[in-house]
Order: structure tokens, then sequence, then C-alpha cells
């Protein structure tokens, strides 16, 4: 077979391809060639498209994506881009997960994606584990938002208990110091004169750091207990004469000043109140038998005692 022949032959048996052959006739004048070109446009199966010498999936091939002149780019990241339905995205780096504005997050910190795309955290928030905690010190312990900079079971960090007879301040445990009890006997409408110089003179003498305080009386010797670093703050409230709303132990405690007593203590979600029935204790009020009760009216109540214990 002739070279020529030879060309003519392997030109139309790879025409199926679609492709384009130059060849040399290999005749006696060899500067001049004779070229012979076949462009057979090829039949590609659907979905596929022809791109050039090559069938591809145009709604997912992110190199020709949605059409053969398209390829998809990575993000700023670096993550590797993709094809989904004809329109570029890119999978998102190990640990992001992509929101609907195109863009991956961290769902586990993302303040404004804090556990799902949809969730963000308040400003005054930061978002642990995927769950919206107050600021702070706050860490996610055991799946609840705690304060690691006061909370005697996670001080400084998850998992970090205090000592007994120890609180935490500032992510440290610090030693408390001995209880203080105050305990006066109060008679039904009788203005309570001792017994409000004996309740400033111990207010006055809270000087210590302490783990617990309890409210209670004749009428409930166990009384309202509140542990930990919220007890603290409420001694400490008393001591200096400052204003207080502490949830502890599954009760609300205020310690408050109110018109016409000095500062008082409560355990039943009430501040400068008659509770009826309440935990309270306000020794100086000038009012006849407005000094308090433990499970009684605590305005006109009857004759009991009120003990408060900062341990």
């Amino acid at each position: 077979m002739s070279a020529r022949r030879f060309a003519v032959a392997f030109a139309l048996s790879t025409a199926a391809c679609g492709g384009i052959l130059l060849e040399d006739d290999g005749g006696a004048d060899a500067s001049k060639k004779d070229v012979i070109t076949i462009d057979v446009l090829m039949d590609c199966n659907p979905p596929l498209t022809k791109c050039g010498p090559i069938c591809v999936d145009t709604m997912n091939d992110p190199s020709h994506c949605g059409s053969c002149t398209t390829a998809c780019a990575s993000d700023d990241d670096g993550a590797a881009p993709t094809c989904s339905g004809g329109v570029c995205t890119f999978a998102c780096n190990g640990g992001l997960t992509q929101c609907a504005d195109g863009v991956c997050y961290d769902l586990q910190t993302s303040h404004d994606h804090c556990g799902t795309c949809a969730t963000t955290c308040q400003p005054t928030e930061t978002c642990a584990q995927g769950k919206c905690c107050g600021a702070g010190g706050t860490q996610l312990c055991n799946g609840v938002c705690t304060d690691v900079q006061s909370d005697p079971n996670n001080c400084g960090g998850c998992g970090k208990p205090c000592p007994p007879q120890s609180v935490c301040s500032g992510g440290t445990c610090t030693t408390s110091t001995g209880g203080s009890t105050y305990s006066q006997s109060f008679t039904e409408q009788v203005v309570a004169t001792s017994q409000c110089i004996a309740w400033n003179t111990w207010r006055a003498n809270l000087t210590g750091t302490y783990t617990s305080v309890t409210l209670s009386g004749s009428n409930d010797p166990t009384g309202r207990t509140c542990t930990g670093s919220g007890a603290n703050t409420l001694c400490q409230a008393l001591h200096n004469g400052t204003p207080v709303s502490v949830s502890c132990g599954g009760f609300g405690w205020n310690v408050d000043f109110c018109s016409g007593m000095t500062w008082e203590l409560t355990a039943d979600g009430a501040a400068c109140n008659c509770t009826n029935p309440g935990y309270n204790i306000r020794p100086c009020i000038s009012t006849n038998g407005d000094w308090g009760g433990i499970t009684t009216k605590t305005c006109a109540a009857p004759s009991q005692t009120l003990t408060v214990t900062c341990q």
C-alpha cells in the first residue's frame, strides 16, 4: 500500500473519534505535503456533551461545569471545587460546613453559625462545641454552659473541682474561712431593736470567703441552702451592702435594701415583698412584725426564730 493510501485509511479509521490528521504523501517532491484533514463531529450519548475530543457530563464535571468552557475554581481556603447541577461549588475542608452564603464555617465555634448554619449566638455569647454560651469564662462542660471562673466543680476548666471548704474565684480554687451564724428570736408585731443591732454586727463580721449560705428558722430547721460561688456572692453582698440576685439551689435569692428597713436576705424569689409563705429576714425594719419569716407570712408574722449561716 502506498503512503498516501495508508494515510487515507488511517484517517478514515480515526474518523469515529473526530480527529484531525496531517500526513506527508511521501512522493518524489518531499518539500510538498498533501494535507488530509478529516473533521468528523462526534456524537456523545446523553447526558454527555461533546467538548473537543471528549465526552463530559457538564452537570457534574468541575472542569466543564454547565458548559465546555467553564472550569470551577477553588475557594479562598483552598477547598476542592465541585460541580453540582451545572453550577460550580466546592467541598469544604475537613470539619467545615458550607452554609447558604456559600462560605465554609466551623459550626463548633462560629458565633453566627453555631451548631447549625441558621443559629446565631447573642452578641454577649460565644459558640462552644456548637452551643451558644455566655461570654467571659464560659465553657461547655458535659453539655452545659458553665462559668469556669466561678464554678467550684469546674474551676478554671471543665472537670476541675475545688477541694472541700473552698470556692472558685477567677478560675482558681480558694480555701474558705470558718462559718458565721446569725440567729435571733422575733416576737409577733414587735419592733426587733436588739435583733437589728445583732444583725448589723453580724453582717460587718462577714469578712471571709464562703461556700454556702442557709436561711432557716424554728418553723423549718433545714431551711433553704445555696452552695458554691452564689453563696459567697450573697454573703459578700450582705457584708458590703450591695443589692444582688442569685439563682441557686433551685430558688431565687436576693440581698436588697428596702424603704423602712436595712438590708434583707430572701430565698423566695422576691425582694422588698410581704411574701406569704416566704423565706426572708430583715431585722431592722421599723414597722412592727415585718421582720420577715420562714414558711409563714413575712409581714406581721407569728413569733419565731430566724437563722442565717454563711459557711
